[in-house]
């Protein structure tokens, strides 16, 4: 039996929830099927879906921290003296091509890198190596910041690479002599909110820095914190505030976006995006099971609840996804279905990855090899 509560509450609380309740809609209903509406998005027995949220809540203060640091250099170049001659730091909107249509159809190609296992397992990188040199492949090569160095040992120069993590580890992926070699020619999407010593080591390598911001709400709202992010790298020297992105909570999705919504290409190759761990893997070896067991407080009886292992129709392999890996891909997907009806008619994405855990609907899945032989730009 439902367990009946009695409370007293004062006049004016009373009126203003019947106001309320009036105000979402629910004038004709009962006071309970308003209240059940209320608390419909309460779960009484957390998931460790949500277990991992609030752990991850504890990261606002260190992106806040970041953007602050790098506030100053968004605003007003790699000077800080206010009388500055040349206005030298960039939005990411700069690079952004017009809006394809059926009449005046996309013209490149995308490939995505990841650094997915599976990139190395079946070379992929060697085979598209080849196909450069070759001039057999010629379209948008969107790398994620972790593959740079990787890409480069391949003669492989990214059309643009993209940090969104916020964590200073991210250095190493820059500190490298490859990428001073390069740096003239390399482009850089750099989040606000990535740590400022990955600022200073990209600017120190030569690399030409555009700006983005990772979009934590919606842009809309007055009070939202992207928006006033977006408000406050306006400056004498750029009257636009940096563009907002929906990035998909990792670099693989960040660099997809990258190459999709920036460059406007079509389809999109994704390598190394496996959202997943390959199969014989230890679990205790996987950057999430330390967080997952503190994020679940003892709660978790079984590894079963954060991992599970998945066969993949197309490439015929097992995985395994964990919990903030069924997140990523969950919302992937979903970035799917929302892309433009352009992106879809010529092909869309397709996953060469030859493993992972990617796929479903808005998803074509290939070897990388059959890819290159179809899609020369």
């Amino acid at each position: 039996m439902p367990k009946i509560v009695t409370i007293k509450i004062p006049n004016t609380l009373y009126r203003k929830l019947f106001k309320k309740k009036e105000q979402d809609g629910f004038g004709n209903k009962s006071l309970n099927e308003y209240l059940q509406f209320l608390t419909k998005t309460i779960n009484l027995t957390p998931t460790i879906h949500d277990y991992v949220q609030e752990s991850t809540k504890t990261l606002l203060d260190m992106w806040i921290k970041n953007f602050s640091d790098n506030l100053p250099y968004i605003r007003f170049g790699n000077t800080l003296t206010m009388n500055i001659d040349k206005y030298d730091a960039h939005n990411l909107s700069e690079l952004a091509l017009p809006e394809p249509t059926f009449e005046n159809p996309p013209k490149h190609s995308a490939i995505v890198i990841g650094r997915g296992p599976s990139i190395f397992t079946h070379k992929h990188l060697d085979l598209l190596s080849e196909a450069i040199k070759q001039g057999n492949y010629t379209g948008i090569i969107s790398s994620t910041d972790g593959m740079l160095i990787e890409c480069l040992k391949h003669d492989i120069l990214p059309t643009l690479t993209t940090s969104v993590d916020g964590s200073p580890i991210i250095q190493k992926w820059y500190d490298n002599p490859l990428v001073k070699e390069h740096g003239k020619n390399l482009k850089i999407a750099l989040s606000t909110t990535v740590n400022h010593l990955v600022y200073q080591t990209v600017r120190k390598m030569g690399c030409k820095i555009f700006w983005f911001h990772p979009m934590f709400d919606d842009p809309k709202e007055v009070e939202g914190l992207t928006r006033i992010q977006r408000m406050m790298t306006i400056s004498d020297f750029n009257d636009k505030p940096i563009q907002a992105l929906s990035c998909g909570g990792n670099s693989g999705a960040s660099a997809w976006v990258m190459a999709m919504n920036l460059f406007k290409a079509t389809p999109c190759c994704l390598v190394g995006i496996d959202f997943s761990y390959p199969e014989g893997t230890k679990l205790e070896d996987t950057p999430y099971f330390s967080s997952f067991i503190k994020a679940s407080k003892g709660k978790v009886d079984s590894l079963s609840e954060v991992y599970k292992k998945i066969y993949h129709p197309i490439f015929k392999s097992y995985a395994y996804i964990d919990a903030v890996f069924q997140g990523y891909k969950q919302t992937f997907l979903e970035y799917q279905e929302m892309t433009p009806a352009w992106y879809r008619y010529y092909d869309g994405t397709i996953n060469a990855t030859e493993g992972g855990a990617l796929w479903g609907r808005g998803i074509t899945c290939m070897s990388f090899k059959q890819f290159l032989e179809k899609y020369k730009k």
